[in-house]
């Protein structure tokens, strides 16, 4: 792969990374921060007494690590538009809200998932979307208490970053106990009157990452969520996860983009989801396996490409590589590079990666064959452990990238 010449910032501010990846991205007027977990320099993890995790210092640990990501950029602060928290336990939420608010005087849109993280030591990981400017605006629903202090949504100009939205009355009661559908229509209500407070529709929704608790919902959820999206789709990723309250059962997270053209590529693999042929913006690509879900394989908007969550399935939907993660990691990379190519771009452009992994045992092959489809500095990247909709996937690769990134990018590693 022939390199670009990045601007890279080796920092002796924050830790080197458990991976191949960058800490941070800074581009254009977004910052993006990898999934960060309580650990220093000397790969020691914070707060641990008498060989027992505890979470309010690790949460310290993640913000000082941010602090030296913004001290590398020449900055003691960044506006924060979008945290995704993932927990190990739930038993933590209230520790986790507390110590959030301690670092915070202004709080992002927000999600709050429970995943495996990668080893039993860490009991959070927080990733972030944020940025230098000032031309923000806080985002609430009237009436809609849920979010306590976190708003619906930031807007930064033509970007609009919802937090993660359940099946639940304003007051958060859960709706309908057991009814996927029922909750699957009243989060994405919420959806749309969020969208709508910023100006925006359903159709300006770029992106959907789906937290599902039971994949036996997965039919119901898909019939209602493709009555409300209407092709073309947008991108999604759909994981198993646990949800904060143990009667919900779907929460989605949603990044919409108005005001610029988008373009959409997908597979021409005829099928119950497919993109309508006939539409203008639509590319269709013959290497993209057939989906079975309502997204499209990609979108690219003037400044923007969000890829879907991709597994290793081939032309014919079926299994690839069964019980081998280098093969299903490849067959994944070459499926994103493919949506990449067709819409203009190539992996250089990738600045976040999200990788939901079945088995932490599989971690570092999967590094081995991940990092082969980058030339360095490498992506933000988040990982954790989640279920995915067919038995025998062992992994699932998402990915935002920003055209030209290698070129215009700023990448912060810890040395």
């Amino acid at each position: 792969m022939q390199g670009i010449m990045a601007h890279i910032i080796e920092s002796k501010e924050i830790p080197i990374g458990l991976g191949p990846y960058s800490n941070a991205i800074s581009i254009n007027d977004f910052i993006f921060i990898s999934g960060t977990l309580g650990f220093n320099r000397k790969k020691t993890t914070a707060g641990m007494q008498d060989g027992k995790p505890t979470l309010t210092p690790q949460i310290d640990q993640i913000f000082n690590t941010f602090k030296g990501i913004y001290k590398s950029l020449g900055t003691d602060a960044i506006n924060l538009l979008k945290m995704n928290a993932y927990l190990s336990s739930w038993d933590q939420y209230n520790n986790l809200s507390s110590s959030l608010q301690s670092h915070l005087s202004k709080m992002p849109a927000i999600s709050v998932n429970g995943h495996g993280l990668i080893n039993n030591g860490f009991l959070a990981e927080i990733d972030c979307i944020g940025t230098t400017s000032n031309n923000i605006k806080v985002i609430k629903i009237p009436g809609f208490t849920h979010f306590a202090n976190a708003p619906a949504a930031i807007q930064m100009g033509d970007y609009i970053f919802l937090s993660g939205f359940a099946g639940v009355d304003k007051n958060g009661k859960v709706v309908k106990k057991g009814d996927i559908q029922a909750q699957t229509k009243q989060a994405l209500e919420w959806v749309k009157i969020a969208l709508e407070q910023a100006g925006a529709t359903p159709k300006d929704v770029v992106k959907n990452h789906t937290t599902i608790v039971d994949w036996r919902d997965f039919d119901q959820y898909n019939a209602i969520y493709a009555e409300f999206y209407g092709e073309p789709y947008p991108t999604r990723a759909s994981i198993q996860g646990t949800l904060s309250d143990p009667d919900k059962l779907i929460e989605f997270d949603v990044i919409a983009i108005i005001n610029q053209k988008k373009q959409y590529v997908d597979t021409a693999i005829r099928g119950q989801y497919q993109t309508n042929i006939n539409r203008k913006n639509v590319h269709l690509d013959n290497r993209l396996t057939p989906g079975v879900a309502p997204h499209c394989a990609g979108i690219r908007t003037d400044d923007f490409i969000s890829i879907s969550g991709m597994v290793a399935t081939d032309l014919d939907g079926e299994l690839i590589g069964p019980g081998d993660i280098k093969a299903q990691t490849k067959a994944i990379m070459d499926g994103i590079t493919y949506a990449l190519e067709t819409l203009g771009s190539t992996s250089d452009d990738i600045v976040k990666s999200i990788v939901s992994l079945v088995d932490w045992r599989h971690y570092e092959e999967f590094n081995k064959i991940y990092e082969s489809y980058f030339t360095p500095p490498y992506p933000t990247r988040t990982a954790f452990q989640g279920g995915l909709a067919q038995y025998g996937l062992m992994i699932e690769i998402e990915v935002f990238a920003i055209p030209n990134a290698k070129k215009i990018g700023t990448y912060i590693i810890g040395a």
